[in-house]
């Protein structure tokens, strides 16, 4: 029997109503799914746990399933932001430091996450660290997303899409939030993940101060990095 239901909503008076509905309808049923999913996950184990078990709890074909999640893996990495398109997402503003708003906008999406459902996200969170076929999806999935942020920050700041120090600033925020995320998911969630976040941020740029006249010598005493 599955433990979750979705209720009707009133049909709207518009076509774009229609389609929210549509689109409150579609987030519900993989919300529910993947309460379901995860349950059987933490019984049954993340391996002993099929498709077609997670269907017949959440009371859906397994080709429904897959309607919605194209594999098992995603099942555990959906949230509803990946819903909604990665410009709405992001939010860059001209004429704004694109890089504290980033920073900003992944603080609200990571406070929204974890203050709905901590213990959702850290079932989430602890498998997709301890499972090697979801780490593997996990990590590809994130990565991808630096192409779209880059090309948005560089437009936002009026710098070339391909210089360097945009992907190497990106791939540098992004291992500080991935170590946040670590190390809270192995603590079993016991530490605030928000103060983790801002705790990581700030190291990172202490770090990149402090590195900074290292890797220039080192540079110099190499023949390489320019000044």
């Amino acid at each position: 029997m599955p433990h979750h239901t979705i209720s009707e909503d009133p049909e709207p008076n518009s076509a774009n109503g229609s389609s929210d509905l549509r689109q409150r309808k579609r987030i519900r049923t993989k919300q529910m799914v993947q309460k379901e999913a995860l349950r059987l996950f933490a019984d049954k184990g993340y391996d002993q746990t099929t498709v077609d078990d997670i269907a017949h709890a959440a009371a859906i074909s397994s080709r429904t399933f897959f309607r919605y999640f194209p594999t098992k893996e995603d099942v555990v990495l959906w949230d509803e932001y990946d819903e909604r398109p990665i410009q709405e997402v992001l939010q860059i503003r001209p004429g704004e430091d694109p890089f504290a708003q980033l920073i900003l906008r992944v603080r609200e999406i990571f406070a929204d996450i974890y203050q709905k459902d901590p213990e959702l996200l850290l079932a989430r969170t602890k498998l997709s660290f301890t499972v090697p076929e979801i780490r593997a999806r996990f990590l590809n999935a994130q990565l991808t997303l630096i192409g779209p942020y880059l090309a948005q920050i560089a437009d936002a700041i009026g710098a070339r899409r391909d210089d360097l120090q945009l992907p190497v600033t990106l791939a540098a925020l992004y291992s500080a939030m991935l170590i946040a995320v670590e190390r809270w998911q192995r603590h079993d969630g016991r530490e605030d993940l928000l103060r983790l976040f801002d705790d990581a941020v700030a190291a990172l740029a202490a770090g990149a101060t402090d590195l900074r006249d290292t890797v220039l010598a080192a540079g110099r005493r190499g023949g390489g990095y320019p000044p």
